[in-house]
């Protein structure tokens, strides 16, 4: 896939020639696009955080099934309850849509036919449409949340659901980039929504029957409502970030890139190099 020559080895699309992308896309034409995000995570992890999981996860991915890596987009869409938090930059909805129009089709002149949206950051009621709206076009689209896709194992790792800046998210900052974590600033704080929790599942309950979905946008709730400190500071945890550990956040990611890996083996081995996949 990638020729050993003196040349560091890499899957990353902007390490890449451009005669280089297309040789590799006659070999594996499956190309995987980390959306990622600038938000607030609290005092304790980096805004970044969103972003940063993505890339130690999908190197593991492309080293063993030889998908490419398409350069990340550090900024992402956000529900309207993160827009006034400082250090959070969001991306208008439509500015995150075309992107990725944008990004698959120019990707495709390559040679490249089947794509994968991959992200932790909860951005699926856009990256839903944008899947809809390049198949009618022609382009063979995956949009894949990892939370969604492991959200069995959950229980299993964590004492507590997947929020924000959490137990979780916490765990797999202490895993993937410690460096940039500091568990001395850490708060465990709870959220107020709109409706009462019975009626609100979040993206890791697995088997519930609730109506209601924060991350498929059903709810204009302010997630991080009076999220603040007693002198009035708002902070955006919602969750318990001090049951974290780099235990936990190993076995997470370990589940993540183990299931990533059998999706994209198993398109290529459905729809093999060169194939065209019809989707109208």
């Amino acid at each position: 896939m990638t020729k050993k020559t003196g040349k560091k080895e890499s899957y990353w699309w902007q390490h890449k020639s451009f005669n280089e992308i297309e040789e590799h896309a006659k070999e594996c034409d499956i190309a995987i696009l980390p959306l990622g995000s600038i938000e607030q995570h609290g005092h304790h992890l980096p805004t970044g955080h969103d972003t940063l999981q993505l890339f130690p996860m999908l190197e593991k991915v492309a080293e063993e099934t030889g998908a490419m890596l398409l350069p990340t987009p550090w900024y992402g869409a956000h529900p309207h309850h993160h827009w006034e938090f400082p250090g959070t930059i969001p991306l208008e909805n439509d500015t995150l849509n075309k992107l990725i129009k944008d990004v698959v089709r120019g990707a495709a002149k390559a040679g490249f036919k089947k794509f994968i949206l991959f992200f932790g950051h909860g951005q699926a009621f856009v990256t839903n449409y944008t899947v809809q709206e390049l198949g009618r076009e022609g382009y063979y689209v995956l949009s894949v949340m990892f939370q969604s896709m492991v959200r069995d194992i959950h229980k299993d790792i964590f004492e507590t659901p997947f929020w924000h800046a959490d137990e979780a998210e916490t765990s797999l900052a202490l895993h993937n980039f410690p460096e940039y974590v500091d568990m001395s600033k850490a708060v465990d704080m709870g959220a107020t929504s709109l409706v009462d929790g019975e009626f609100v599942s979040g993206c890791t309950d697995y088997g519930v029957s609730t109506p209601l979905r924060f991350d498929s946008g059903t709810v204009s709730a302010p997630e991080y409502k009076d999220l603040k400190t007693e002198d009035g500071e708002l902070i955006g945890v919602v969750g318990k970030p001090s049951l974290a550990s780099k235990e936990k956040g190993e076995e997470y990611t370990d589940y993540i890139v183990e299931r990533t890996i059998k999706l994209v083996k198993h398109i290529k081995e459905k729809y093999p190099a060169g194939e065209e996949v019809e989707t109208i």
